[in-house]
């Protein structure tokens, strides 16, 4: 599928170039200022050398060249180099960084996690505005995480993965091993979408175990989640989450808001053009 937004037009061609690769969607997006224009989602191609053809045939399309690009992908990443994914096996020690330059003539690019992106700018425009430490968690494909102090990723010396918390010690099974949605499907044979909702609440608990330990960890002043699992008709219902969360026979001091995702789809590009404007002051 490709879903396109016209947005608003790109002085003279050139643009700085915001995106967003997650393991089933990639997004990709121009920012004139502050702003972000046009923009198109397309499904995440397997190949890297696709989804960088997919970059450039975006750029070609609205006649715009960019010097410079900031951007996540789902996975760990340094110096802009894919270091390892976990749904996108053939992205693994790939140069996205140097393929960009190469195939669309950017200069400089900066790689950094989707879910610290999106993190991003939840904090500064979205759910977390006026919050300080915020803990921002996707649970979708996969779950991912990022800590933002101050509407910025917190340091770290590898990367966020929450998701590969173990939560079931005596299998040692993951909270994407029990919770996530390609977990689902390849136990239901069917992605959540088309299961019996009752089956997907049944795996509230492990969430909320696996939040929980983020909250203990991190302690931030709230926690907002986002990705396309965060609903109340095929995914996990935020009050049910919430509810389990404080039920846990061990209680929090004090349970932090909790809030569902304010920017859907555009939390990674608004949070990468945040992380641009940085570069440039």
């Amino acid at each position: 599928m490709n879903d396109e937004r016209p947005g608003t037009e790109v002085s003279n061609g050139v643009s700085r170039l915001v995106f967003d690769i997650g393991g089933s969607h990639l997004r990709v997006a121009l920012a004139d200022g502050d702003a972000l224009g046009a923009s198109e989602k397309v499904a995440t191609p397997k190949n890297p050398a696709q989804g960088v053809e997919a970059i450039h045939a975006f750029l070609e399309k609205h006649g715009a060249r960019a010097d410079e690009a900031v951007g996540g992908i789902a996975g760990v990443v340094r110096d802009g180099v894919v270091v390892r994914t976990g749904y996108l096996p053939e992205w693994d020690g790939f140069n996205l960084a140097a393929a960009l330059k190469d195939t669309c003539g950017i200069s400089s690019t900066q790689l950094f996690n989707d879910a610290e992106i999106a993190g991003v700018g939840e904090a500064v425009h979205g759910a977390g505005k006026g919050y300080r430490v915020v803990a921002y968690v996707t649970v979708s494909t996969g779950i991912g995480g990022a800590l933002i102090v101050g509407g910025r990723p917190a340091p770290h010396a590898v990367g966020y993965e929450p998701g590969k918390q173990v939560i079931d010690y005596e299998r040692m099974r993951t909270l994407e091993e029990v919770a996530d949605g390609a977990s689902l499907t390849e136990e239901f044979g069917h992605p959540p979408e088309e299961l019996e909702h009752a089956v997907v609440e049944g795996r509230v608990r492990p969430l909320a175990v696996g939040l929980y330990n983020i909250l203990r960890l991190w302690s931030p002043d709230m926690l907002i989640l986002g990705g396309s699992l965060m609903n109340d008709t095929t995914g996990y219902p935020l009050d049910a989450v919430v509810r389990e969360i404080a039920s846990l026979p061990v209680p929090l001091p004090a349970l932090p808001p909790i809030m569902r995702s304010a920017l859907g789809d555009d939390a990674g590009l608004r949070g990468a053009l945040v992380l641009a404007a940085d570069e440039n002051n």
